[in-house]
């Protein structure tokens, strides 16, 4: 066997190695750039103070997934501003929190809860039964009124709501648009300002 030959089997030999090395290398960096691109995608569509789903997950969901017939429900804090100026944003951050785990204690597996922006929330039920869902949203709004606010005591926080069905095979975009009407409505109707208004 001539130094030459000797030379080329090893030289081959090693390119071998390396180049199995490199390919090892590239599957790995594929596989952590899959992992930082789910988590990416997971901080996107949570929200990161409630934990609930967030806006671009809503948007999401409507656009691209065909629901089930069901409810949906529109949801806004009452005088949540006022709040804030009393306590002070930590504080307010921590009532959203607090909110966002009562909203997901009082819904099952099957629905989904979304916090739309600021103090107001979507939260879609997988049935047809408006009294069961009137009844979960009630019941909400009671905990709400006897809302407890860490080292500070009591503070009740109002909730407004409305709810539009979901006709089956249909987005749910405009049952949306319909029960954040019919929500406005109610906070009308109570004489609650919206957002940015003086505080009764």
């Amino acid at each position: 066997m001539t130094v030459l030959l000797v030379i080329s089997l090893a030289l081959g030999l090693g390119l071998g190695i390396y180049a199995l090395d490199l390919r090892r290398r590239v599957g790995q960096l594929l596989q952590q750039v899959q992992e930082l691109e789910a988590r990416a995608a997971s901080h996107l569509h949570t929200d990161s103070l409630t934990e609930l789903s967030s806006r671009v997950a809503l948007e999401k969901w409507i656009e691209e997934v065909q629901p089930c017939a069901g409810l949906l429900a529109v949801c806004d804090l009452d005088n949540f501003k006022a709040l804030n100026d009393r306590y002070g944003h930590l504080v307010g951050d921590q009532v959203l929190r607090d909110i966002g785990q009562l909203i997901r204690g009082s819904i099952r597996q099957e629905d989904r809860a979304f916090r739309w922006g600021g103090d107001e929330f979507v939260i879609y039920f997988r049935t047809e039964d408006q009294a069961l869902v009137e009844d979960r949203l009630r019941a909400l709004e009671r905990r709400l009124a006897n809302f407890y606010v860490r080292n500070h005591g009591p503070a009740s926080v109002g909730l407004s709501w409305a709810v539009a069905a979901i006709p089956a095979g249909s987005t749910a975009r405009d049952s949306l648009q319909e029960a954040d009407q019919r929500m406005l409505e109610t906070k009308r109707q109570r004489r609650i300002p919206l957002a940015g208004g003086p505080i009764a």
